[in-house]
């Protein structure tokens, strides 16, 4: 029951957030939207910051094991990684403009590290490089794409979804070659 109660307050401050500023959100409202009381909110989360906090991390851990390791493409994994962001516009649009923005980064961070880690470990089986190139060009390609995800985010998410998502998937995806090779080379 204490799972479902704070899964709930959680799913229902993202609500709140597609139609609310994160900085205009109080505990009131969480509360008469889950039609909990402040006794339980105060239970599971200190505030609004909080939970905020505990939404990436529960979106965060659910990729990171939901994630099909073994036949996704690295554009499907962008797309799951993605999700929340991507299915949920304006409640981002609303988080990316507050106090707190910086949680969004932190999440994109997170789990696209991940699962670029495992896409040039992938690449990289036929080359010769070390450990330490590897950890280069993930650190390369994951601040590219987390920069470019805040990019998109920042301009009210302008271009069309799949294309982005595409286009990102296409620039990791013919150039991984050319950085592995310049890898060896050095």
């Amino acid at each position: 029951m204490a799972k479902f109660t704070k899964k709930a307050i959680l799913l229902g401050f993202l609500e709140i957030l597609k139609s609310k500023p994160l900085d205009k959100i109080t505990v009131k409202d969480i509360c008469e939207f889950c039609e909990i009381n402040r006794n339980t909110f105060y239970y599971y989360f200190e505030n609004i910051y909080d939970t905020l906090a505990a939404l990436f991390e529960m979106e965060a851990d659910k990729v990171l094991k939901e994630s099909d390791k073994e036949t996704a493409t690295f554009q499907e994994e962008y797309a799951r990684s993605t999700a929340i962001v991507l299915n949920n516009r304006q409640a981002i649009l609303h988080i990316y403009r507050s106090k707190d923005g910086t949680v969004l980064r932190s999440y994109l961070e997170l789990v696209v590290k991940d699962f670029v880690r495992r896409f040039v470990k992938k690449a990289a089986d036929s080359h010769s490089v070390t450990d330490k190139d590897i950890e280069y060009i993930t650190d390369f390609y994951s601040y590219a794409i987390v920069g470019n995800t805040m990019h998109w985010i920042e301009n009210g998410f302008t271009s069309n979804r799949d294309n982005f998502i595409k286009r990102i998937s296409a620039s990791f995806e013919y150039t991984i070659q050319d950085m592995l090779k310049a890898a060896e080379s050095n």
